[in-house]
């Protein structure tokens, strides 16, 4: 199968690019080991980034605010 078809049977089964369907998997494993207290620089190299900076600049992108901040705020949200 051709890069292209690939591609294209790709965004077709799930209505989303290679790379936003990654993008969502990294931030679904990451979720759970970052409330549980794992280090943001640990979670990113694990998935591949390159650096901590890049993994939380995805990470704001796709929530709004950095990984502590963001998981502050649900704490805070889930105690009220």
């Amino acid at each position: 199968m051709s890069r292209r078809a690939f591609t294209r049977l790709f965004r077709r089964e799930t209505g989303l690019s290679f790379m936003a369907w990654r993008q969502q998997a990294c931030l679904l494993c990451a979720m759970p080991r970052l409330a549980a207290g794992e280090p943001v620089t640990s979670v990113a190299i694990d998935l591949g980034y390159e650096n901590p900076a890049a993994f939380m600049l995805m990470f704001k992108r796709a929530f709004g605010s950095p990984p502590l901040t963001y998981l502050g705020l649900r704490n805070t949200e889930a105690r009220n």
